[in-house]
């Protein structure tokens, strides 16, 4: 599991880097140790999440199985980040570049990072679980609906945990100021208290609040 931490650790960081360059070099720099930390976390909860699920639908695998598989899986996806990490930036810096000072392109740029996690994540997921799987006792139904047990758990606890973390990157109007490391489930500018509801927000867009220039968060 050393090896899966490493990738881990070094694409993740590369890819929190980025993701932060959009808001500033303290973003950046912060992220370089949360990032890595939001997926070490995910990937810890989620493995044992994931032999749970397979006791229940009576997968024939063992706990060590299933743990060297969940940490693989997750180095999968920091490769994947990692490799990803200079369009990111790239992107980053033009939209910190042309930005307003307020809300830019704050939104769609974390729909465009949400989306690279949630491919990549998948792409990973997938591919540890047909290897794992290959050649058991399993029908194709079951086995479908464990990976995708897998996927959604991999969702809710990646998710709430990135929530709870935040921020990665901010609106441009809070540049300068400097934000606590996580901020829980403290609700955020548009008003939620969790992931769900952040994602339902920035797809709805309400109004942001007149202060947001003055925000210390």
């Amino acid at each position: 599991m050393r090896r899966a931490l490493l990738g881990i650790l070094l694409g993740s960081a590369a890819y929190g880097f980025a993701l932060g360059s959009a808001h500033s070099e303290l973003y950046a720099l912060r992220n370089v140790v949360k990032l890595p930390l939001l997926v070490v976390v995910t990937t810890t909860v989620c493995s044992l999440s994931y032999w749970i699920a397979a006791r229940a639908f009576r997968a024939p695998l063992g706990f060590r199985e299933v743990q060297v598989s969940a940490w693989r899986l997750f180095q999968d996806l920091g490769l994947l980040l990692g490799s990803l990490s200079p369009a990111v930036f790239f992107v980053a810096r033009v939209a910190r570049a042309t930005d307003d000072g307020k809300l830019g392109d704050y939104d769609a740029f974390l729909a465009l990072n949400m989306a690279c996690v949630a491919a990549s994540g998948t792409l990973a997921l997938v591919r540890q679980a047909s290897e794992l799987l290959a050649g058991r006792e399993l029908s194709r139904t079951r086995a479908s609906f464990l990976v995708g047990t897998w996927l959604a758990l991999s969702l809710f606890v990646g998710g709430q945990a990135a929530f709870s973390m935040r921020p990665f990157f901010g609106f441009p109007a809070t540049r300068g100021n400097v934000p606590p490391w996580f901020l829980g489930h403290q609700a955020d500018l548009r008003g939620a208290t969790n992931f769900y509801e952040s994602v339902w927000q920035t797809i709805r867009q309400p109004p942001l609040p007149g202060w947001l220039r003055g925000t210390s968060y």
